[in-house]
């Protein structure tokens, strides 16, 4: 019996470990890439630095506009099949800035992206604002 309850105890410590070393750069650029995709711009802030939330909310303000709806179901809908692959990470050496490059591709086009990162409170957060192909 005591050895079950050690066993559980540490299998639980390490449990707690793995946990609290968080979310590779790679899985948080894949994460906010697929949530800009679908245009979920409040998913998409939970994986963004705090200083671009004033501008995510912009773009959440914009989207939930009566006269956007017709565009955005489009737009949803051509972008459901995309396909986002993780071409390298990079992590600097001083493990507080890293690089992320993802290649993705919808209705038959390509694009590579750099998706820069940084550590915010211990976890990893894209270092931009979302770019909706205007300049922002």
């Amino acid at each position: 019996m005591m050895k079950s309850l050690k066993n559980i105890i540490i299998f639980g410590a390490i449990s707690l470990f793995v946990a609290s070393c968080g979310e590779k750069p790679s899985d948080v650029a894949k994460k906010f890439t697929e949530a800009t995709l679908k245009f979920d711009f409040n998913e998409a802030k939970k994986y963004v630095a705090k200083a671009y939330y004033e501008d995510i909310d912009k773009l959440i303000e914009q989207i939930e506009a009566p006269e956007s709806q017709d565009v955005l179901e489009i737009i949803k809908a051509n972008a459901k099949d995309a396909k986002i692959e993780i071409i390298e990470e990079q992590i600097a050496e001083d493990g507080n800035t890293a690089t992320v490059k993802i290649k993705v591709s919808v209705m038959g086009e390509e694009d590579a992206d750099n998706i820069p990162l940084i550590k915010e409170d211990g976890q990893w957060k894209v270092n931009k604002t979302i770019d909706l192909g205007n300049g922002k």
